[in-house]
């Protein structure tokens, strides 16, 4: 038995999404509200993921979190085309591309949408409110980062410098793909990894990050993850209060 526990337009899920559909794995879909009714930080799911975000997956009782490390997780544990480089370099080389996807990517992605989505959808909710619901957070760090925004925000210079990170990151990947298809020449998690991304950075509307005139091999890139079965499936998947 396979439970994933996620929302629909989250770009870790996503990730996770992908990577089943890639695999063709058969699951179990466990939508976790993480904006009206907040499920995401509810003791019984807190007891799932102490950090409080989706996603997390339940395998045969055992609980993975954490998106990258669950798609490892998946092309370990299941059978079907394997997407993770033969090439122990290439290998270590993807490692080092998800952990800069997470810490780099996923981090300034996130900073950028405080403003833009998380405030507008916790504006109902009085700031005593939404502290005791950043208390319940297991993770100290993430517990003591939304505090700080809660208090300060997030400035326009802190998202002019997000953005500039942001730019670094797509500007190594047209780098990556000279002479390749995918970003370590076989299709991989790595691929899978960053492409929620580059949905989210045209849905935040960062248009000089989504123009892609200046940087064409990543935009063939991006054509053909938007082409791609596992992908579309992903991306399909509805909002249940829609």
């Amino acid at each position: 038995m396979l439970t994933l526990y996620h929302f629909w337009s989250s770009t870790c899920s996503r990730r996770v999404r992908i990577c089943l559909a890639e695999k063709a794995i058969e699951w179990q879909s466990h939508h976790i509200d993480i904006t009206k009714k907040m499920e995401n930080l509810e003791p019984w799911y807190l007891a799932l993921n102490p950090n409080g975000v989706v996603p997390a997956l339940e395998h045969d009782g055992n609980v993975v979190i954490e998106s990258n490390v669950i798609i490892q997780y998946l092309d370990d544990a299941f059978a079907g085309a394997s997407l993770t480089p033969e090439d122990p370099l290439k290998r270590a080389k993807m490692r080092e591309m998800l952990d800069k996807f997470e810490h780099v990517v996923h981090a300034n992605i996130n900073l950028i949408s405080y403003n833009r989505r998380h405030v507008p959808r916790v504006s109902h909710l009085s700031e005593g409110a939404q502290r005791d619901l950043i208390l319940r957070i297991g993770n100290p760090d993430r517990r003591q980062r939304m505090l700080e925004r809660l208090a300060a925000g997030v400035s326009a210079e802190a998202e002019v410098r997000a953005e500039a990170r942001l730019a670094d990151i797509l500007d190594e990947m047209e780098v990556m793909l000279e002479g390749r298809d995918w970003l370590l020449g076989a299709f991989s998690l790595a691929d899978i990894s960053i492409a929620p991304f580059l949905e989210r950075m045209e849905a935040n509307g960062l248009d000089r990050l989504a123009d892609f005139s200046a940087r064409p091999r990543l935009g063939a890139w991006w054509q053909n993850m938007q082409a791609r079965a596992g992908v579309i499936e992903a991306f399909a998947f509805p909002n249940p209060d829609a």
